[in-house]
């Protein structure tokens, strides 16, 4: 099977993905192995497994790749991650894989907390501040069916999904 990045509006985006509860039968370990591959082909830092068709809560995450100024790069695998505590607001200006092309400013708490399984089905947590904290809100969004573009007021959501469509029927178009 091909893992190709999936872009609004494909309905993958907009639903709540399925528990991961299989850890030791490889698989797991491919969709993970799949995930960074397409992020880092991607120049993100950031994946959800719905991102890529792949209907389960899984996501990865590599900050060492953009380090933030004061921050620490991490690189980590979440497997079925909540969001347990969130802290402060900060306005957040983000872009996403599955809207190519788009950049919106939008609130988000300046610290998480998360609890998660890592990929041999241990339970960890995770604690992210700032720029860590905004990549894990937004790809635990995604896993959950949450597109970031949710956080605009309507009028502002409506014009950038109109902006965003015009531009992916004129690409579709040059590609003819």
């Amino acid at each position: 099977m091909t893992y190709e990045i999936r872009t609004w509006p494909d309905k993958i985006l907009k639903q709540k993905m399925k528990e991961v509860d299989f850890f030791s039968d490889g698989k797991l370990k491919e969709y993970v192995d799949v995930m960074f591959k397409k992020m880092y082909e991607l120049d993100g830092v950031g994946l959800a497994a719905n991102q890529i068709g792949i209907p389960y809560r899984i996501i990865v995450i590599d900050t060492t790749v953009r380090e933030e100024e004061g921050e620490k790069g991490v690189k980590l695998v979440l497997i079925n991650p909540q969001i347990v505590e969130k802290e402060g607001e900060i306005e957040s200006t983000e872009g996403c894989l599955s809207f190519p092309g788009v950049q919106i400013t939008i609130p988000r708490a300046e610290r998480v907390k998360v609890k998660a399984k890592d990929i041999n089905g241990n339970d960890i947590e995770i604690e992210g501040k700032d720029f860590l904290s905004v990549v894990l809100q937004h790809e635990i969004d995604h896993i959950n069916g949450i597109p970031f573009i949710n956080y605009l007021p309507p009028v502002k959501k409506r014009m950038v999904l109109e902006k965003y469509m015009k531009s992916r029927k004129k690409e579709a178009l040059k590609a003819r």
